[in-house]
């Protein structure tokens, strides 16, 4: 029933992916994984190789710095899709907003934000990034994080990851999602129990010059939204503080920081200016948690 894809780095991490998917899928599965460490490439370009190679009516691509905790996970995938034919993208963390302002697929914003993973840190202690707005088992958003996205074979007929437009690392799970809601529903599953590994991710800057020339190409088309969420100037104004915020911490050039500044009209925001301020100035004064 599912094809499981991996663009693999860390062989440790994948024959214990390997052991932990064979004891807890609980459906008929191929597991086809991809060593970029041998032969590298893009995570986009990976994924298009694997998944036209996938047999099964569901294909989930992940990472493979994951434990699944729930038996028989898939049938609860399974379940999802058979009862609505139109949903075709499922994550276990995603928004549903997707801003004209820079950002990554997060808005900070609790409403938006939907997410059920659990986050194992360096000193082995367990957290629960956990949101679920409206109560539901399923959760719509307009987008799902790169960590676990699962998707119905004919989302795959419609909609590839964009290898020409992204070289790299980043955006891959942004621009799949932004396409693939353009025909089919996507939505976050909160009956599926997975611990990641490894904690956040690089927000330096190739994901900023990445994030950036995203926006630059889609910006006709933003923001995205699920149908009960519409266009509002004070969620925009709240994402580019998160983001601010955020970035404030990471190795980012002087120049990539003031085309973030710029890109996302932060100096017309006087509400803003201190977020800016933390922005450029504060990495020297922060530690990274």
């Amino acid at each position: 029933m599912f094809s499981i894809i991996v663009c693999s780095i860390n062989r440790s991490y994948l024959e214990a992916l390997k052991t932990n998917i064979l004891s807890t899928i609980g459906q008929p599965y191929e597991l086809l994984t991809w060593d970029n460490l041998a032969s590298p490439k893009s995570i986009s370009e990976v994924y298009n190789i694997l998944g036209d190679r996938a047999m099964f009516p569901y294909l989930c691509f992940i990472h493979e710095d994951i434990i699944f905790q729930t038996p028989g996970w898939s049938s609860n995938l399974a379940s999802a899709f058979e009862q609505d034919p139109a949903l075709g993208v499922i994550g276990v963390a995603g928004a549903k907003y997707k801003s004209r302002m820079p950002s990554g697929w997060s808005t900070g914003i609790r409403a938006y934000d939907c997410m059920h993973i659990f986050h194992l840190d360096k000193n082995h202690h367990t957290s629960h990034l956990y949101s679920k707005p409206n109560g539901g088992l399923l959760e719509p958003v307009v987008n799902v994080d790169g960590v676990f996205i699962c998707i119905r074979r004919e989302v795959w007929q419609f909609a590839h990851f964009n290898e020409t437009f992204l070289k790299g690392f980043h955006l891959y799970d942004v621009d799949f999602s932004f396409h693939a809601t353009a025909k089919y529903k996507a939505a976050v599953i909160f009956s599926i129990d997975i611990v990641h590994l490894t904690e956040g991710g690089n927000f330096g800057n190739e994901w900023v010059e990445d994030t950036l020339r995203w926006h630059r190409h889609n910006a006709e088309n933003l923001p995205q939204s699920v149908p009960q969420v519409h266009f509002d100037q004070g969620a925009e104004k709240k994402i580019r503080k998160t983001w601010l915020q955020r970035l404030s911490v990471e190795r980012i050039s002087w120049k990539n920081k003031m085309d973030w500044v710029k890109a996302g009209g932060s100096f017309s925001d006087p509400f803003a200016w201190p977020y800016i301020v933390l922005f450029l100035f504060g990495r020297p004064f922060r530690k990274r948690t």
